[in-house]
């Protein structure tokens, strides 16, 4: 064998062996009261219950953090509560075709944004599709899937142009969305699910995660109608026997945002104890 074959075997055996692209993970790691240092998140929807509690638990984590809403009194006092750490931006999400302004107006705001947590929905608890009207539908469609979907088109697009490597859009979804439903909420919530994986599959590569939470029966001002803790009790009928609080699901957030999570993309993350779930027992 002379000498210019084997050379040329050796070098195609090398560069066989080569990876196509070379991949650091850097391990993160909690350290209580500031997982979230440095961190700049906006939050929609965030003038009170599951909103407001987010913002609370990120803000005492170490971020600073921009609440938007329609009502101007609402956040004005939840900022007053929250804090110097806290900015609010009066703004409808329904409003998708200024989804990009006010990304750049909460961005001017903050210096920049790090995470955007979809917050903002509503639910007419119809009951079933005999009670549904059109007015009702396109109501909950458009504050929850369209005003949600084009907001994170907005915000993927902001971050891929900034060639970002480290990045969080985070959905608040509901136990609705992995189950049967005649009615728009848990709909919304259906594709919105969708989209997450979706999106996570675009974007995760160029640094930045996509993720839900789904909560079950919360005690905010969305359940109030059918939740309420009486004398501290939260039991409720359902499989997982009770109903959850704000702050529990922002503990999950929180988690999320942070880097320790680096490794969580494109994932329906249930805060309701399985009730989604059925067994083979069940009724």
């Amino acid at each position: 064998m002379g000498y210019k074959r084997i050379i040329r075997k050796i070098a195609k055996f090398i560069l066989a062996s080569q990876p196509e692209s070379f991949v650091q993970v850097n391990v993160g790691q909690i350290q209580s009261g500031s997982i979230l240092r440095g961190k700049r998140i906006v939050i929609t929807g965030g003038g009170s219950g599951l909103g407001h509690a987010m913002a609370k638990k990120f803000i005492f984590e170490g971020a600073d953090v921009v609440i938007s809403g329609r009502n101007e009194a609402k956040l004005k006092k939840a900022a007053e509560e929250l804090g110097l750490r806290c900015q609010y931006i009066v703004a409808d999400v329904c409003d998708v075709e200024h989804s990009a302004d006010f990304l750049d107006q909460a961005k001017q705001a903050l210096g920049g944004i790090d995470c955007l947590v979809s917050n903002a929905g509503v639910s007419l608890h119809e009951g079933n599709y005999q009670n549904v009207t059109v007015e009702g539908f396109d109501r909950q469609f458009d504050t929850k899937f369209r005003a949600g979907y084009f907001l994170g088109k907005a915000f993927l697009e902001m971050k891929t142009k900034e060639s970002s490597d480290n990045a969080e859009l985070l959905y608040i979804s509901s136990e609705t969305g992995d189950q049967v439903y005649d009615i728009p909420y848990g709909m919304t919530n259906a594709a919105l699910n969708s989209a997450v994986g979706a999106f996570s599959r675009r974007v995760y590569k160029n640094g930045i995660r996509v993720n839900a939470i789904a909560p079950g029966v919360t005690l905010t001002d969305m359940t109030k109608e059918y939740a309420e803790a009486n004398d501290g009790n939260m039991y409720r009928d359902c499989a997982s026997g009770r109903t959850f609080l704000p702050e529990e699901v922002a503990e999950v957030a929180c988690f999320l945002l942070s880097d320790a999570s680096k490794c969580i993309s494109g994932e329906i993350i249930h805060c309701n104890a399985g009730n989604h779930l059925k067994t083979f027992w069940n009724e």
